[in-house]
């Protein structure tokens, strides 16, 4: 038997500033500024999954 599911997403690219927990992103209609903590906050207190994804070099990888 299938479960009824409802879920939530919210989907921001952007550049990620830590120190002031915004994305910042530029789009045909200019530049939108996204608050990351309040993002987080409609989520406060529910069971989530989190994925974060970025085309970068890993600093944890050791070079040889």
């Amino acid at each position: 038997m299938a479960k009824n599911k409802d879920s939530k997403t919210v989907n921001r690219t952007g550049t990620f500033d830590m120190d002031k927990m915004q994305i910042t992103a530029e789009d045909k209609t200019g530049i939108q500024t996204y608050d990351v903590k309040a993002l987080l906050q409609d989520f406060d207190g529910e069971q989530i999954s989190f994925t974060l994804a970025s085309d970068f070099k890993p600093s944890h990888v050791v070079e040889e």
